[in-house]
């Protein structure tokens, strides 16, 4: 029978009840130089020891996860292997070799996998007792759901550490906004460590004086601002500094014009604008999923506006296999006739996108009622190339893309605004829709 025996470990104070008792996912969210890496990394070495030295034993796998990864020196692999090392008795237990990290028993092993590439191999790997997912902001919702039932032993656990970025990302809604019951979850920043490194120390004080619009997301765990990469981020500060985002009023006397970005199997997105002489107002904006086209010609007629035109993308006039109709005769089935209808021409995306620049800085955001839809113009980026370093010349499709592209469409598409900026679009005294 093995004896049982007590160790020490070190962790940042805030961390400690997080791993105290029983929890299925342990959750730990904030800036740059907090230790919640480092101590993650430790804390998954002591819970493969505990399992391994359990009796009976118990035997699994530690799945670290990210969702990029194209090798070891993308994973934490170094991070667990340097905390093995620094303590004595883990380092007698574990073998770290070149490329992997395995208990000398057999009874502990280390799986390392980017989320991106490997999702379907993992849902097969058997007797995942514990995953680590590092970096966890940029998890999509999909990989989530196809991830969680996997870890799924007695007693098995989902560890989650992450860099806030957007209030609307998939991990920040599934841990932070609505968490599960049987999640312990901690704020960590860089003042939550005590071993705060001063190296660190004059990088942060450098970051706050040189990259003060950064600085909060980096270093306090704040939300993202601006994205690296946005398209839109010099055209939305200046909106920004000229007072452009506040409140914008609905004027009746004006119509409205809406612009589609028509998800399938994701999000739809509505803008809702008005155009005013050479100003363009943002009234409104909506967005949802997993909804047929009646659910937004409902939410249309709820908003109670005065529509004069409809702009979509090209592919509204696809049909589809159920119905063998389009969805611009489905549309005009709900009231929604061809006649108010004006489709975006199918320009390149970077040709678009200069169009949108060039309306952006004529454009009015009312705060409140487009708050969503603002975020998705801020962070809509350029993807980035994982092996490279660098941004490619495409937008990365993330939950930012849907109020983006249906913006895009509103620039390319409205014909007076393309033709005429000199008149108020006239009110359309017939209806709603």
């Amino acid at each position: 029978m093995k004896k049982k025996t007590r160790a020490g470990v070190e962790l940042p104070p805030k961390l400690v009840p997080i791993f105290e008792g029983a929890a299925r996912y342990r959750v730990a969210y904030g800036g740059r130089g907090s230790g919640k890496t480092r101590s993650f990394a430790l804390m998954t070495a002591i819970k493969g020891y505990q399992w391994g030295n359990s009796v009976p034993p118990t035997k699994g796998q530690i799945l670290c996860g990210r969702e990029f990864m194209n090798s070891l020196s993308d994973s934490s692999f170094e991070e667990i292997k340097t905390a093995i090392q620094s303590i004595p008795w883990l380092d007698a237990y574990y073998d770290c070799g070149e490329k992997y990290i395995k208990s000398y028993d057999g009874n502990i092993s280390y799986t390392f996998s980017g989320l991106r590439r490997s999702l379907e191999s993992i849902k097969s790997k058997s007797r995942i007792l514990l995953a680590w997912i590092d970096e966890a902001e940029v998890v999509s919702g999909k990989a989530w759901r196809l991830l969680l039932p996997s870890v799924r032993e007695v007693g098995s656990e989902v560890w989650v550490t992450y860099n806030p970025e957007s209030k609307y990302s998939a991990t920040h809604e599934r841990f932070r906004e609505s968490p599960p019951l049987d999640a312990k979850v901690v704020s960590l920043n860089y003042q939550d460590n005590p071993w705060f490194p001063e190296v660190l120390e004059r990088t942060r004080l450098e970051d706050k004086e040189l990259r003060p619009d950064m600085y909060a997301h980096i270093w306090d765990g704040d939300f993202l601002i601006y994205s690296e990469g946005a398209y839109y981020s010099a055209e939305m500060r200046r909106a920004k500094e000229e007072d452009r985002i506040g409140s914008v009023r609905y004027d009746r006397a004006t119509g409205v014009v809406v612009a589609f970005d028509l998800g399938i199997g994701d999000s739809t997105a509505l803008w809702f604008a008005q155009f005013v002489g050479t100003e363009v107002h943002l009234i409104d904006y909506y967005e949802s999923s997993g909804a047929g086209l009646e659910h937004y010609v409902k939410i249309l007629q709820d908003k109670g506006y005065v529509y004069d035109q409809y702009v979509f993308p090209h592919d509204i006039r696809v049909r589809e296999l159920g119905s063998g109709k389009s969805r611009l005769e489905t549309l005009d089935q709900l009231g929604i006739h061809a006649d108010k209808v004006e489709i975006a021409p199918q320009l390149l995306i970077d040709d678009g996108i200069q169009q949108v620049r060039a309306m952006l800085d004529k454009c009015y955001f009312d705060e409140k009622n487009c708050e969503k839809g603002i975020d998705c113009l801020l962070n809509y980026q350029r993807d980035w190339d994982d092996n490279g370093k660098t941004w490619r010349m495409r937008p990365n499709h993330n939950w930012a893309s849907h109020g983006a592209d249906a913006f895009r469409y509103l620039a390319i598409g409205y014909q007076p605004y393309n033709q005429n900026w000199d008149k108020p679009l006239r009110r359309n005294l017939k209806g709603v829709v």
